[in-house]
């Protein structure tokens, strides 16, 4: 048997990718101990074990304009992979997401007739709806974490499992506990989290609109404290940058968080969050929340008219119906936000009803542990190739 045979590639490409995978690695470093695992990925998982092949920060990029932007790194990296895949010849690919990379990689590994394993799917649901012909084609087996998405693959593909949430998965791993929320507990601090997400151009066309809200509901609210979470990952700069306008008017009403968002939420009382993984995370914890999101013209408005589904933030898409308000684009602009802000502040049976609702999500995504399942998956394919 070749040495170079023995080892998994994994691609990420995000943040949230990057910490969900990094859990199947732990399980699988257990269940398959002479294989390797390389790649691309980030901290979460080089600290499970991953061989990083490429920094993991230069793929974090969002936008067409971005991605445009960067497109000679992108040829550079996808060309650079493909020889990987070619030299290494790994026991199997395993896909998280990030498919504009993924699929073409999907293709060549089937062409090498190395096993594709996907998780995380592409959403298919909202648009590009081809892609689930591609991935039933050339992957040996596809996870999905949304409940109804695997009818979207069933008829390309047998090998399709739904397998958990990976954040519901969390909440279990770390005991964090999750409780109706009847209104403002301590109405003397009232805590308003800002999510503004992990990449660096969201922070960019979001934080100072999530900082001008709050600076209008502080106005009429005095006793507003607000934590806004700062993603490890990202300079502190762009963060204080931003606070600097609220805190020379409020000095002491303000905190830059690094910690984890699960533990900023559980001391939250209302979030403003951009759209993408963190909308799930705050509906997860029962928290009342306005979903922001604001792109530039161009990728605005190519996605508005590819895009087929009413919703754009998790919460509402799980439940079919908007549970918590969307300021998308034009309408992300502060007043808006604070408007719908403060509806939850005053109105305790629209924000305990909100809450209630935002609770009912969990149960919906079942109580699999995803990294179980998948790495269960991974192990028998590396097994049958070993």
């Amino acid at each position: 048997m070749k040495e170079n045979k023995k080892s998994i590639m994994f691609i990420a490409g995000d943040p949230s990718g990057d910490e969900h995978a990094s859990w199947v690695i732990a399980r699988l470093k257990t269940m398959l101990p002479e294989v390797e695992f390389f790649g691309i990925g980030g901290y979460c998982m080089q600290s499970k074990g991953l061989k990083a092949l490429m920094p993991f920060d230069s793929f974090n990029v969002m936008g067409i304009g971005e991605v445009l932007k960067h497109l000679p790194f992108f040829l550079k990296a996808k060309y650079f992979l493909k020889k990987q895949l070619k030299s290494k010849k790994p026991l199997a690919l395993v896909c998280i997401d990030y498919p504009g990379l993924n699929i073409p990689l999907m293709k060549e590994a089937y062409k090498l007739k190395i096993p594709v394993v996907w998780y995380i799917v592409p959403q298919v649901w909202a648009w590009k709806k081809k892609r689930a012909e591609i991935l039933g084609k050339y992957a040996s087996y596809i996870a999905t974490i949304l409940p109804f998405e695997k009818k979207y693959f069933d008829r390309y593909s047998s090998c399709v499992e739904f397998v958990g949430h990976p954040l519901v998965e969390q909440l279990e791993r770390e005991g964090i506990k999750t409780e109706k929320k009847i209104g403002i507990k301590n109405k003397d601090k009232i805590n308003l989290a800002l999510v503004p997400g992990s990449r660096k151009q969201e922070i960019e066309n979001l934080l100072c609109i999530m900082i001008d809200s709050a600076i209008i509901i502080k106005k009429q609210i005095k006793n507003v404290f607000v934590t806004i979470s700062k993603f490890k990952g990202l300079p502190d700069d762009i963060f204080i940058k931003n606070a600097e306008k609220y805190l020379k008017t409020f000095s002491d009403s303000l905190e830059i968080c690094d910690k984890p968002l699960f533990d900023i939420l559980n001391n939250s009382d209302c979030a403003i969050v951009t759209s993408g993984t963190a909308t799930l995370q705050t509906a997860l914890m029962g928290v009342p929340m306005v979903i922001a999101y604001k792109t530039s013209w161009i990728t605005y408005n190519f996605f508005k008219r590819m895009i087929k589904i009413p919703y754009i933030g998790l919460p509402n898409i799980i439940a079919g119906e908007k549970i918590v308000p969307e300021c998308i684009q034009n309408n992300a602009n502060s007043e808006k936000i604070a408007t719908e802000i403060t509806k939850f502040i005053y109105d305790e049976k629209y924000f305990t009803e909100t809450s209630e609702k935002l609770l009912s999500i969990r149960k919906s995504l079942s109580s699999k542990y995803p990294s179980q399942e998948v790495s269960s998956a991974i192990s028998i394919i590396a097994m049958r190739e070993l």
